[in-house]
């Protein structure tokens, strides 16, 4: 690439050299090519009917500063290039024009007073007609007289009419030539190395940005060669087809070269729907373009096709400007790349235009840009193909570390999961533990059940036996002494009471047997419910010291009097007769409520005192009396449902028997509705008296 460029820099600057712009075109002995700008002078012929006698003496001619720049003109043009001949000359010299598309191009040389002879080059004339073989028009000019004199030029093209007018002696010419030939071999071999490696580098890469960038590059060097005329030349292409074949490339490089800037400035991701209706409205006007030159009409065609590029060029330019002000890393290359390539295409557009001047920079304007941004892109491609490469190793690198970790972390949940198994696998022999002795509780209650339907049904029986055995006696004997028929009621009224504290007890069993027991919370006035179960018993059996304010309690009140009840119940069936139940009741400092009863009687015995508040246990004293040995048992397990618990705290002998009943002031104070037996309770700090 280095190396194509520096020759072709070369020569463009022996053409440059070369083409020095002589004061007067005088045709001496001087071996140096001599540039007509600016001694040229124009005359329009709209019609294109004038003779070269009478377009040599019309008065329309306009003298040009520079070459010819009429754009695209459908009326002929004639330019007059006024030389000094000199006999010493070399002969002949070749007069070149610089612009490969003319269609008919014809030279007039005076050759006396009125008469001119015709030379015809251009592409309506088969290329082997052409009197010099070279790729745009030329001409041998023979003199048959020496002095001052007018070459006459007639031009007509459907393409732009942009000429410049170079003379020079056939041997430069021929040198010239030849150096012509191997700068423009090295400009298209290095563009066919860069198809060669970009149609490899794609097939290999598959990356769409080198795919559109090899489509791009084949449509620039497709336009380039048909426009400098080398195809035209080299294969003799008529211009029935090197026109179609320019016209169709011009007009579909409109799109691909949109799609390729834009995806240079990542368009795609960051306007996607506008892009893509950008891109769609250049392939219509490309493809109609495309059909408009197949239809014959390439000066319509080109002009469609260049008015709509030099109209999107500073449109992506400003577009690029406003991205790389905020801060789009790909505007700055495209800038720098695009840049010299629009400038070289405004250029050359402009001159076709006819709205800048013809000369050597404005000529090659176009190869010059273009070969610098191909340059440029080839090896932005490269470089980002590499950037690519090496983000997708460290990708890989990270995505083998990531495995790694994955793994790590794969491994460790399955240890973490087989441990949780193995865990859940204990909770569940746990459980089945748990179940089986549930199960085996659940065969004990019920056996329990039995034994305590058999007995209730037992105590039931011995109650009923004494109310009937009355009332028959004093259904027999109504006139029966006053005393023996008020012992006769004393004794129904003995039974029906026993009758009812069996029934008590075994409804409040049946609801504590349930697994969830559940309060039945509400308002209790504490004084109130002692004095109502106070006459229950005789008068002054029991005696209560109530230090409380009749303050409502939030309690279950048919549990709490139930317990009450038991524990004066039990304390009466133990205590000598005529001898007081002592009842206190109060708060602690923590604000828990306590309630005692103690009485008169015989020491419970030590292996005794454990086990009063078991279900159905009945001490040795308390086989005398009637009785289910549920009492003391249901006054645990309510004390225990309000957050509290009972204790024997004497047992008798030289002090009264004493039962502590405790209420837990969150139970005694707060409304709740569901309380469970705490399994702790008997383990916490019980409350001194």
């Amino acid at each position: 690439m280095n190396l194509s460029s520096a020759l072709l820099a070369f020569v463009l600057l022996c053409f440059t050299c070369l083409g020095v712009q002589a004061g007067e075109l005088r045709l001496d002995d001087r071996l140096t090519p001599l540039n007509a700008a600016g001694s040229l002078q124009r005359l329009d012929d709209p019609d294109g009917l004038l003779t070269p006698e009478q377009a040599a003496h019309a008065q329309g001619w306009r003298p040009l500063p520079a070459g010819l720049s009429a754009g695209f003109s459908h009326s002929t043009i004639w330019l007059k290039v006024p030389v000094t001949y000199v006999g010493n000359a070399p002969d002949p010299w070749i007069l070149r024009l610089s612009n490969a598309l003319l269609d008919d191009v014809r030279l007039y040389l005076p050759t006396g007073p009125g008469s001119w002879r015709e030379s015809r080059a251009g592409e309506n004339l088969p290329r082997a007609l052409w009197q010099v073989r070279y790729r745009t028009a030329a001409f041998p000019l023979k003199f048959e007289q020496t002095g001052q004199q007018d070459i006459l030029l007639r031009l007509q093209s459907k393409n732009a009419l942009s000429v410049g007018v170079e003379l020079s002696p056939q041997a430069i010419f021929a040198d010239n030539t030849r150096r012509e030939f191997l700068g423009y071999g090295l400009y298209f071999g290095f563009y066919l190395l860069l198809i060669i490696f970009h149609t490899a580098f794609w097939r290999i890469t598959k990356v769409p940005e080198s795919g559109w960038y090899l489509l791009y590059v084949m449509s620039c060097v497709w336009i380039e060669g048909l426009t400098i005329g080398l195809p035209q030349q080299l294969l003799g292409l008529s211009v029935g087809v090197s026109d179609p074949l320019l016209g169709v490339g011009i007009a579909l490089s409109l799109p691909i070269g949109v799609t390729f800037a834009g995806r240079q400035l990542k368009l795609q991701a960051l306007f996607p729907r506008s892009f893509r209706s950008l891109q769609g409205l250049t392939w219509l006007i490309g493809i109609s373009g495309a059909i408009v030159t197949l239809a014959g009409h390439y000066g319509a065609a080109a002009q469609m096709v260049q008015g709509t590029i030099l109209l999107l060029i500073p449109i992506f330019v400003s577009l690029a400007v406003w991205l790389y002000w905020r801060g789009h890393a790909p505007a700055r290359f495209y800038l720098l790349a695009f840049g010299v390539f629009y400038a070289g295409v405004v250029i050359s557009f402009l001159r076709n235009l006819g709205y800048v001047p013809i000369t050597f920079w404005t000529d090659h304007a176009s190869a010059i840009g273009t070969l610098l941004h191909m340059a440029l892109m080839s090896l932005h491609i490269i470089n980002h193909y590499q950037q690519l490469k090496s983000a997708a190793e460290r990708t890989q690198a990270e995505a083998a570390e990531l495995a790694l970790r994955q793994n790590e972390r794969l491994e460790a949940e399955v240890q973490r999961r087989t441990q949780e198994l193995r865990e859940e696998i204990d909770q569940r022999q746990r459980l089945e533990v748990e179940l089986r002795e549930a199960l085996t509780q659940q065969l004990s209650l019920q056996a329990q059940q039995r034994d305590f339907v058999a007995m209730v049904s037992h105590e039931f029986r011995t109650p009923l036996a004494v109310i009937s055995t009355s009332a028959q006696q004093l259904a027999r004997n109504l006139d029966a002494p006053l005393e023996k028929n008020q012992r006769r009621c004393v004794n129904i009224r003995e039974a029906v009471g026993r009758l009812l504290a069996l029934v008590d007890d075994y409804l409040d069993h049946d609801r504590m047997a349930e697994t969830r027991p559940e309060l039945q919370l509400s308002a209790c006035n504490l004084p109130a419910l002692l004095r109502s179960v106070e006459c229950e018993f005789d008068p002054g059996r029991v005696q209560v010291e109530c230090t409380l304010a009749e303050a409502h309690w939030q309690c279950d009140q048919g549990l709490l009097r139930v317990a009450v009840r038991n524990l004066l119940a039990n304390a009466d069936r133990h205590a000598p007769a005529h001898q007081p139940i002592a009842v206190r009741v109060g708060l602690d400092a923590r604000d828990c409520l306590w309630l005692e009863v103690s009485n008169p009687g015989e020491p419970i015995p030590e292996d005794e005192q454990n086990r009063l508040f078991q279900k159905y246990y009945r001490g040795r004293q308390a086989l005398v009396s009637p009785g289910a040995g549920l009492g003391l048992y249901l006054v645990k397990r309510i004390a225990q449902m309000h957050g509290g618990d009972v204790a024997l705290l004497s047992a008798g002998g030289a002090q009264p028997v004493l039962f502590r009943l405790w209420l837990s002031p969150a139970s005694a104070a707060t409304p709740h509705n569901h309380v469970h037996a705490s399994p702790s309770a008997a383990a916490m700090d019980w409350p001194a008296g």
